[in-house]
């Protein structure tokens, strides 16, 4: 009888864990922190033979446009949608075509980054969506390039996953990071740097003779310009946000005023904290969205610290399992933002009074 009794309460447990798991809403919350902060290093440079090599120049594709001057691409392509700071020494340049996204990076009327993504982005030598197998093949990829300027001499470290989410490739007079989707195997974007803005953007570990150059979190408060930088840094991360959908077959999210309120509330209390680490994020998001009326089938979040970009956040969010899983996943139909400091969300929902794309 006692046998019977736990089997009985054993079953219930698990009917009460699988009605939970399958008919409630979907509540994660995860902070991903920027590994590329604690990657600077005072080692000695190593010689390296690879860098002696003769690499062959970029003849065509986006890439082409490193260290021009931004009226010849203007003058080709138009305007720009938006233009803002970044947290570099460049203005980002937005422009959007038909499945074709670029962000351009231009200092001193000088384009030093160009980021390229959409399935007809002008992305060679590789197009956005193909497999990232043919990448490794035949390519002048770097795990430990060195780069020299008038300060220092800096040499970056690859590690084995910087490989094979962001590898490296080396020409002539520029590099070419491939953004990649480790689960899909597919390439999602392209960026092309000129040598000196990569070392200031430091996306790898780093050594360095001579000069060292300190990355930190932004600690800015909650400025009027920081509200008005951030306001262009989270319409980036949506239009990259649905275009790493779309790569995958997925449809895109509407954006939504009301929760881009309480995503922004949150992370503008996360920054005034002045946390350098954050662990985990109480449960306030489902709450907030219910004072509001925004009734929900499912609700996820994204969160990260200390990233210095929306790109490279977002390829990173992409190679976090639960954070590729709250992406892209299919039952969502909205999405909202904040930006606060060093501090990024996204919320995405299944909102019930909107149809859900079938895809």
């Amino acid at each position: 009888m006692k046998s019977i009794l736990i089997k009985l309460l054993l079953i219930i447990l698990m009917g009460v864990f699988l009605f939970y798991l399958f008919y409630s809403p979907s509540l994660k919350f995860d902070v991903l922190e920027n590994p590329a902060k604690e990657k600077i290093s005072n080692e000695d440079i190593k010689p390296s033979s690879n860098n002696t090599v003769k690499r062959p120049k970029l003849s065509k594709g986006l890439g082409v446009y490193i260290g021009k001057n931004i009226d010849q691409f203007t003058g080709k392509y138009g305007y720009p949608k938006r233009i803002y700071d970044s947290n570099f020494n460049y203005k980002n340049f937005v422009y959007e075509f038909k499945d074709q996204y670029y962000i351009l990076g231009v200092s001193n009327k000088k384009i030093v980054m160009a980021y390229a993504t959409g399935k007809n982005a002008n992305s060679y030598p590789f197009k956005i969506g193909q497999s990232a197998d043919n990448i490794f093949n035949g390519n002048a990829i770097v795990s430990e390039p060195i780069i020299k300027t008038n300060q220092a001499e800096y040499q970056f470290q690859l590690t084995e996953v910087d490989i094979k989410t962001q590898t490296l490739i080396q020409y002539d007079d520029i590099f070419v990071q491939v953004y990649i989707d480790r689960i899909s195997n597919k390439v999602m974007a392209m960026r092309y740097i000129a040598p000196d803005t990569l070392v200031q953007m430091q996306p790898y570990a780093m050594s360095s003779k001579g000069k060292t150059i300190e990355k930190t979190a932004n600690k800015e408060i909650h400025t009027k310009d920081e509200v008005a930088i951030n306001s262009n840094k989270v319409l980036t991360m949506f239009e990259i946000t649905n275009y790493m959908r779309s790569i995958n077959g997925r449809q895109p999210l509407e954006t939504n005023e009301l929760i881009n309120h309480v995503a922004q509330f949150q992370v503008a209390s996360l920054n005034k904290k002045k946390q350098k680490k954050v662990k985990q994020v109480e449960d306030e998001i489902g709450s907030e969205l219910n004072k509001l009326d925004i009734k929900y089938l499912h609700l996820s979040q994204n969160i990260a610290f200390n990233f210095d970009d929306v790109p490279s956040l977002i390829n990173s969010w992409l190679n976090s399992d639960e954070h590729r899983e709250n992406m892209l996943y299919r039952n969502i139909n909205e999405m909202g933002g904040g930006i606060s400091g060093s501090y990024y969300s996204l919320i995405f929902i299944n909102n019930e009074n909107r149809d859900t794309h079938a895809d």
